[in-house]
């Protein structure tokens, strides 16, 4: 059950989301939208509020870091955007000719020709459609041999690298060797790319998340930490839905 709520910490006034749930503990979690606290059933208000005063610190610098945070750009698919690309931008061009949806690449220049008939909906899928295949052309090309590297430095076989849409995950790697990544992954420094594909190379000496699995992703990026902060910053800046 969500309820709303406010609590004063310090000199303001908190608004948060309250959720009941079956946890032993309350918890915390603050992004986009605020903070929500998850707190057991039995828990009363005043000892949410109490716990609540005693994080009020942590919770308001973190507030204050999401305030921050520049709000997420989403893309329009019309021309003259400006689309993500290896840290920098490609400059979209929409031209509606043709049956057919192509796309072609001119220097920092996209192309997509997209039929004259075609409107609103079924006009912005057609153009998202052939970027999206562009981008996972591009990333097959440009990140499976990054991939191949970490997995040679490593020692460890890799079946293969395939590279598609993931809504949820930047990149995961099977038992058999698979590694998967997003295609998203096109719009970001290539340092930050470079990390996706350590991680989950890392993957194939350790399955899970431990010290000795991070101890393996130092092996091949000993900045790591620096390059998984980027990573979650700059995931915020764009959304390609």
């Amino acid at each position: 059950m969500t309820k709303p709520a406010r609590i004063r910490l310090d000199e303001h006034e908190i608004d948060y989301v309250l959720l009941r749930s079956r946890r032993r503990t309350i918890g915390f979690t603050i992004g986009r939208d605020g903070l929500t606290v998850t707190a057991p059933q039995r828990v009363s208000l005043r000892e949410i509020e109490g716990a609540l005063q005693q994080k009020s610190h942590w919770i308001l610098s973190k507030l204050a870091a999401w305030a921050e945070r520049p709000r997420q750009r989403e893309l329009a698919y019309e021309s003259g955007e400006m689309l993500p690309w290896l840290g920098g931008e490609l400059r979209l061009q929409v031209e509606p000719r043709g049956i057919r949806t192509t796309l072609r690449r001119e220097g920092d220049r996209v192309l997509v020709t997209v039929d004259p008939e075609a409107s609103g909906e079924l006009r912005r899928r057609a153009i998202a459609g052939a970027l999206a295949r562009h981008y996972k052309r591009e990333g097959e090309q440009f990140m499976a041999p990054r991939v191949a590297q970490f997995a040679a430095r490593l020692d460890r076989p890799l079946r293969k690298v395939v590279v598609r849409d993931q809504k949820r995950r930047w990149g995961s790697c099977a038992a058999d060797g698979t590694i998967r990544l997003n295609w998203r992954l096109m719009g970001f420094p290539e340092v930050l790319i470079d990390y996706v594909c350590a991680h989950e190379a890392a993957h194939l000496v350790e399955p899970n998340h431990s010290a000795a699995f991070w101890n393996t992703v130092a092996r091949l990026m000993p900045d790591w930490k620096l390059h998984r902060e980027q990573m979650r910053r700059e995931a915020d800046l764009w959304t390609w839905d």
